[in-house]
């Protein structure tokens, strides 16, 4: 089969934005699939409240999946590919919250990809552990 174009899949984003939610949601599904996958890391479901800040002040979304390498961020807030980012992401299985600071790689009409820095790695570590730890309660420990 014929790799679908950037363009068509942009075009059909913009359409699924004006359907119902789970309509929505499964036709985003649907063109994720179309794509290639470049992530560098395993996403694991990550779907909590957050505030995080940038240069222009604090923002909330949710976030929608993590990986040891990034986050997904659904949110009204506007931003610029580059834009530094600091988020602080909380875990029910873990007692402290984890700082991590990253930067915007992708920006999409409701949401944008954060890409941590190198400099958020220990952080990134510890975050890590907790996912593990809770993906394997999710699979009831198999």
């Amino acid at each position: 089969m014929k790799p679908v174009s950037e363009e068509i899949i942009e075009k059909l984003a913009g359409i699924a934005q004006q359907l119902p939610d789970k309509k929505k949601r499964q036709l985003l599904d649907l063109l994720a699939s179309w794509t290639p996958d470049v992530r560098q890391a395993p996403r694991e479901s990550y779907t909590e409240l957050l505030n995080f800040e940038s240069n222009k002040g604090s923002h909330y979304g949710h976030a929608r999946d993590v990986s040891s390498t990034g986050v997904f961020i659904e949110t009204p807030a506007d931003f610029e590919l580059g834009e530094s980012v600091n988020l602080f992401l909380t875990f029910i299985s873990a007692p402290n919250p984890i700082n991590l600071t990253g930067s915007v790689v992708r920006k999409i009409e409701n949401g944008i990809g954060i890409q941590f820095d190198e400099g958020s790695q220990s952080q990134v570590q510890e975050m890590d552990s907790i996912i593990s730890k809770h993906a394997l309660i999710l699979r009831g420990g198999k």
